[in-house]
């Protein structure tokens, strides 16, 4: 989701949702989309099927110019851009030229491992808001036991470096966030890797609960207690002498209660959230995987059957279409296992649930969607 401060403040645009939600209506409008525009990636990480050869058939750069002006005609703002690993399409810098001259605000998350100093000044001239890279350690050899490829951590650096430099030489705002998978291995590398990201130039660093359920990279109970009375309180001096956020989820992204910790002990983020309260994610954004397929969210590409097929529909069939339909009616009663997993909506939800209509009681598991396997997905 994007900006729903905005959305509240704004009658115009408040209004039409409250309605959709409250009269099960297709939405008005779409806010923010997410594009996995392949599931190509040059690195081997440990906690994501993506990368190893794998190389499913990709939207063409027409079909993904033609859907990002369809995405702006229905209100979109803002587009993020992830993959797989997005520099190893040929096009990047086209598609990102596209959706900001369409007036969305541009977004991605690359390893930029691939990145040139040629690519690094393209990607600046469009004017890109935000760019997330990623840093799971904050040493070469942790870093790359999680990444797999050696010389990675050294390459991400070095971009990092291009990228500021182009940055200030153009007087761009562009913001640089820096990703943090933490699983039992790594956790305790966050207070560093908060240093280091000031060092760098980021804007914040953003701690990531690895999303699996391999526990042998799940943090532990005790490994949760340790970072919350031992490392949360270092982490917080260093993010505030930083400038960074400081919101709970950035501090303590396992939670404190004994609550939150025992369901993120299990992989359940959200910290048991939508067990009584909607996510509104499906009335104003959605997910569209490399081949065109949509889903509501990253978290259940692939985990849900598909509610549509932007190769062969319109954005505006699928947004408003029977499939996107059902799921919205679905999940306004009984959320989705993935949703309990979740935590990337889950402040903007708090914040919107104060006024809009929350959820309907008693489940209809005719709604259900076809659940599919399980992926370990890393956004």
């Amino acid at each position: 989701m994007y900006d729903v401060g905005a959305i509240l403040e704004d009658d115009e645009l408040r209004e039409p949702l409250r309605r959709s939600v409250a009269q099960g209506l297709p939405p008005a409008y779409l806010r923010s989309v997410k594009l996995k525009i392949t599931a190509r990636c040059n690195l081997k990480c440990m906690m994501c099927r993506y990368g190893r050869g794998w190389a499913p058939p990709e939207l063409p750069t027409e079909r993904w110019i033609v859907r990002l002006s369809q995405m702006a005609e229905l209100g979109c703002r803002k587009v993020h851009f992830s993959g797989g690993e997005v520099l190893v399409r040929k096009d990047f810098e086209a598609l990102v030229a596209h959706a900001a001259a369409e007036r969305m605000k541009v977004t991605f998350t690359s390893n930029l491992t691939l990145l040139t100093r040629e690519r690094a000044k393209a990607i600046m001239r469009s004017k890109v808001s935000s760019i997330s890279t990623s840093l799971d350690g904050a040493d070469a050899k942790t870093h790359e036991g999680v990444r797999g490829i050696e010389g990675s951590f050294k390459r991400t650096l070095r971009a990092i470096e291009w990228l500021t430099r182009e940055r200030e030489r153009r007087g761009r705002r562009t913001r640089l966030r820096i990703n943090f998978v933490m699983m039992r291995h790594n956790y305790a590398h966050y207070p560093e890797l908060v240093r280091i990201g000031a060092e760098l130039g980021a804007s914040d660093v953003i701690p990531m609960p690895v999303d699996t359920k391999r526990d042998e990279l799940r943090v532990s109970k005790r490994m949760i207690r340790h970072y919350n009375e031992q490392l949360a309180p270092e982490v917080e001096r260093l993010r505030r002498a930083a400038g960074m956020s400081l919101e709970p989820a950035r501090i303590y992204p396992f939670g404190r209660g004994s609550d939150s910790i025992r369901e993120a002990v299990s992989g359940r983020y959200a910290g048991g959230y939508y067990q009584e309260h909607a996510c509104y994610a499906p009335y104003l954004h959605m997910f569209v995987a490399w081949d065109g397929r949509v889903y509501l969210c990253c978290m259940t590409n692939g985990r849900i059957d598909p509610l549509g097929d932007l190769s062969t529909q319109s954005v505006r069939e699928v947004f408003a279409g029977e499939a996107f339909q059902r799921i919205r009616a679905q999940m306004m009663e009984q959320r989705l296992p993935a949703c309990h997993a979740c935590d990337m909506f889950t402040e903007d939800n708090r914040r919107l649930a104060t006024r809009l209509p929350g959820p309907r009681p008693g489940p209809n598991p005719e709604l259900a969607p076809t659940p599919r396997r399980s992926l370990t997905v890393v956004a």
